[in-house]
């Protein structure tokens, strides 16, 4: 699903396109930072490696079953590519963070791009499989 130029692939459903315009309206509170283990962090970075490279094979293939037949490397790699029409080629990311959420272990790494910055977040389940994968603007909560 894109959400203002973001892809959502998440529980094994990605949805159709829907746009949002203009900054974020909902108020939620700031999600809790937690210390995440180093492996969660460099699992993130690795993920997020893999699309700057455009590996989108390897990325699906972290995949955890639900997620990876109905979101094929095709389908990331035209959400990255639109993402990155959006907000601007990738240049660099900042520092990884994990946040506390009920839908596992969520990592967030802000995005450094060409037009605007953005913001790449990844949700692991505990065997270390991607149940989550977000491009999005900077600002959206973690659930």
């Amino acid at each position: 699903m894109l959400v203002s130029g973001a892809v959502l692939l998440t529980n094994g459903s990605p949805a159709g396109p829907a746009q949002v315009r203009g900054p974020a309206a909902v108020m939620a509170p700031a999600a809790m930072a937690v210390p995440a283990p180093a492996d969660d962090k460099q699992l993130a970075l690795d993920v997020l490696d893999e699309v700057v490279r455009g590996d989108f094979t390897a990325v699906s293939g972290r995949f955890d079953e639900t997620l990876r037949h109905p979101a094929p490397a095709e389908l990331l790699a035209r959400s990255w590519k639109e993402y990155q029409e959006e907000f601007g080629a990738y240049r660099s990311h900042g520092e990884p963070q994990q946040v506390a959420s009920v839908q596992g272990t969520v990592v967030n790494v802000p995005l450094h791009m060409a037009k605007e910055p953005g913001e790449f977040r990844v949700t692991f389940n505990e065997e270390g499989h991607l149940t989550g994968l977000f491009f999005l603007r900077t600002g959206i909560p973690v659930p």
